[in-house]
């Protein structure tokens, strides 16, 4: 970039923050409208995205029912609390999401991404370039290589919050922290801005702040096949239901036993090869170890860059950022709360409605296509109940009933490990099995689920009924 280029965007930038700080620095969630025109407002946003080729909803009502996995959530300043299931349920399926939030509800959303936020005092963000030495407005420079990147040289934000991850920002404050997170989770992403107000019409042309929006969209867009559909919430946008992971429609039970007889037979032979390579394991430890200590006998040291005092202590008390296997372990093993029986209760849900769906005629089938559990327990009655007295008929529809509402709430067996937050007692395992059982029962189909649940729980060297071989 030439002196006189150089010369003239400080110039800019100056008349820009004279303008901007005319008005509160820090806007409201009520600030962030996306039709407004006003300096707070987001129609150059909305416009930088249409022009992107983006099927751009606005809404003020996310409803999770009409949410596909290839669609993109853009969330700016969420004013109550995100729950962070059907967010990261959705990125973890394939989704994509960019949640632009300093001071808002999105702390928990954040930390299922495995990153923290903290708002630094007056005068105390770990920066140190700013825009005509205005702490408020700190200067962030691109350093390495992102598609996020592509074109940009300068981004400049205002009153940020600051983000802490072990791993590496897109854009980070020059002590440590990260404006700008790229994050993923399952099969999706998720990109995590620390201040919304860079998307404001104030600030788009500050700085390259407009190319790192284009760029965001683009990046959040690029894996969809069919156009980009982009839903745009921000404030007090309300949620409806739930994000519904697709299931595992189109396997049989059969199928699905077998699936899980071999992964289960290959845990054992993995367990079974531990001993052979333990020998081998550890001799690579101690090769590793002295390759460390020679290289850093015979090259030269140099401390790494200092991080301000105020990131430092933010980070010793940040864990490590953990896989989807640490934090499933961490949550299935929750001490004094005893063992966690959801996915038995995965197994059993799983089972009893294919078995049930299938002897009304609705099987296979997805619950999004599935009539209301009011209407199955009807159809229950009619097809299993006719000779029975009205009492017991009324009684048996809406054990039905219950037994379909309680397992409508419980986590599929391929979700269980993902991001679901149920816990189910012993108690509660064998409640669900005694009432699944009478129920089955009832339409004779008792003996296909005994025979579908012993599959799942048949010791390793448990020979078939009849096998006298060997």
């Amino acid at each position: 970039m030439s002196l006189a280029t150089r010369h003239r965007r400080a110039a800019g930038l100056a008349v820009l923050l004279l303008a901007l700080c005319a008005f509160d620095a820090t806007a409201a969630a009520q600030d962030y409208e996306p039709g407004s025109t006003d300096w707070q407002g987001l129609s150059r946003f909305v416009a930088l995205t249409q022009a992107q080729g983006a099927d751009l909803r606005i809404t003020d009502t996310l409803a999770w029912d009409e949410v596909e996995a290839d669609d993109v959530i853009v969330v700016v300043y969420p004013e109550e609390t995100l729950s962070p299931e059907s967010f990261a349920s959705f990125v973890i399926d394939g989704g994509r999401l960019l949640l632009a939030d300093d001071f808002g509800g999105g702390a928990a959303l954040m930390e299922r991404l495995s990153l923290r936020r903290i708002a630094p005092g007056v005068g105390a963000l770990p920066h140190q370039r700013f825009v005509d030495g205005q702490a408020d407005w700190p200067r962030h420079s691109a350093r390495g290589r992102h598609p996020l990147l592509e074109g940009v040289n300068e981004v400049v934000s205002n009153v940020p919050a600051v983000l802490l991850n072990e791993g590496g920002p897109v854009l980070s404050f020059d002590e440590g922290g990260g404006l700008v997170y790229d994050m993923t989770l399952g099969e999706g992403r998720a990109i995590v801005l620390s201040d919304p107000s860079v998307m404001i019409n104030g600030m788009v042309p500050i700085a390259d702040n407009e190319r790192l929006l284009a760029n965001t969209i683009e990046y959040l867009c690029e894996p969809a096949d069919d156009g980009c559909r982009v839903w745009l919430v921000h404030g007090a946008f309300t949620q409806i239901g739930r994000y519904d992971a697709p299931s595992s429609q189109g396997l049989t039970g059969d199928d699905l036993v077998s699936r899980v007889d071999a992964f289960n037979e290959r845990v054992r032979e993995v367990l079974d090869e531990l001993a052979k390579t333990e020998l081998l394991y550890f001799l690579g430890l101690l090769l590793a170890l002295g390759s460390a200590a020679y290289l850093a006998t015979v090259l030269p040291w140099q401390r790494s860059r200092r991080l301000s005092e105020f990131v430092q202590r933010e980070r010793s008390e940040l864990a490590p950022p953990q896989t989807e296997f640490d934090w499933n372990l961490a949550r299935f093993s929750r001490g004094t709360r005893g063992v966690n029986y959801a996915l038995p209760v995965a197994i059993l849900k799983e089972v009893f409605e294919e078995i049930f769906l299938d002897a009304l005629g609705l099987w296979p089938s997805t619950s999004k296509h599935r009539p209301p559990i009011d209407e199955l327990a009807r159809r229950f009655e009619q097809q299993f109940c006719a000779r029975q007295a009205p009492a017991e008929r009324d009684r048996r529809r809406q054990a039905v009933q219950d037994l379909l509402s309680h397992l409508a709430t419980a986590p599929t067996r391929h979700r269980v490990f993902l991001e679901n937050d149920a816990n189910y007692s012993a108690r509660d395992l064998a409640r669900l099995h005694r009432h699944a059982h009478e129920i089955l029962g009832w339409m004779g189909k008792e003996a296909d689920y005994e025979r579908r649940t012993r599959q799942h729980r048949r010791p390793r060297f448990e020979r078939p009924a009849g096998d006298v071989s060997r």
